[in-house]
């Protein structure tokens, strides 16, 4: 099995579908096929079609995106009907399905799903062009923010139909700043998840990704001042506000001053 998660969390960096789809091909065999499994999760059905780029398996965290309020927890794959076949067995084996409210509540999230994500990516992007210019940020981790890596222009130009709603961004300075900025936050709630109404920050280093040895966190692309955002369906001039006064609460570091001075 080829399996990868694209965007990659919290970085945003893009894996080439169709590259891994080729690969699956070429070490296959007849009596030992090579699967591609796509985690969908960060654009979810409405911005990117993994099937349609060669992936075999489609899986989800519809605790997220698809669920969209923050209030249940549950898991989708979407495959061919023969692959489904034997994915419903391991699952009647494993016990992994939905109550029935938890299916009752998708039912009811899935009639918004396009609209809370396309209203969620729309205040995103405001919201990653201003971050990119603010002097407390070192870098941003957007998908329209590609320009210093073509391979990854490329990837999103033939997969993705929108950038989404997941922002990541390095603060100047290191995890005290970061640590500061995430506790003066008001409106955006410090949490985990992704992919609800409300927006959400969090420091994958010390939170999502803490698992990880630092090693490989630096490897992976994931520093100690990295900030992750999920953005919700508020008005993204409030939010900027949030961020604006959680910037002013970190003061401006040394560093900057210096370089600025200079």
């Amino acid at each position: 099995m080829i399996f990868v998660e694209t965007p990659a969390n919290p970085t945003n960096h893009l894996v080439d579908l169709e590259a891994c789809a080729a690969l699956a091909r070429q070490y296959a065999t007849p009596d030992k096929p090579v699967r591609l499994v796509v985690d969908n999760t960060f654009l979810g059905p409405v911005f990117q079609h993994p099937l349609k780029h060669g992936a075999d398996v489609v899986l989800y965290s519809a605790t997220k995106f698809l669920g969209g309020h923050s209030d249940l927890i549950a898991g989708a794959a979407l495959s061919s009907k023969a692959l489904m076949k034997e994915i419903k067995a391991m699952r009647t084996f494993m016990g992994t399905m939905c109550d029935p409210n938890t299916g009752w509540m998708l039912m009811r999230s899935l009639e918004t799903l396009k609209l809370r994500m396309e209203r969620a990516a729309a205040s995103a992007q405001v919201i990653a062009d201003w971050l990119r210019e603010h002097p407390l940020v070192e870098r941003t981790y957007y998908l329209t923010h590609l320009e210093h890596c073509p391979v990854q222009q490329d990837i999103y130009r033939r997969h993705c139909l929108s950038p989404g709603s997941m922002i990541s961004f390095d603060i100047r300075g290191g995890e005290a700043e970061a640590f500061h900025f995430l506790n003066a936050l008001r409106l955006i709630k410090l949490a985990v998840s992704l992919g609800g109404t409300e927006s959400l920050a969090e420091h994958p280093a010390t939170m999502t990704h803490s698992d990880i040895t630092p090693a490989d966190q630096l490897q992976m692309g994931i520093t100690s001042q990295m900030v992750r955002l999920s953005i919700g369906v508020e008005d993204p001039q409030d939010l900027m506000l949030d961020l604006s006064q959680a910037f002013e609460a970190v003061g401006i570091p040394k560093e900057v001053r210096v370089a600025e001075l200079a």
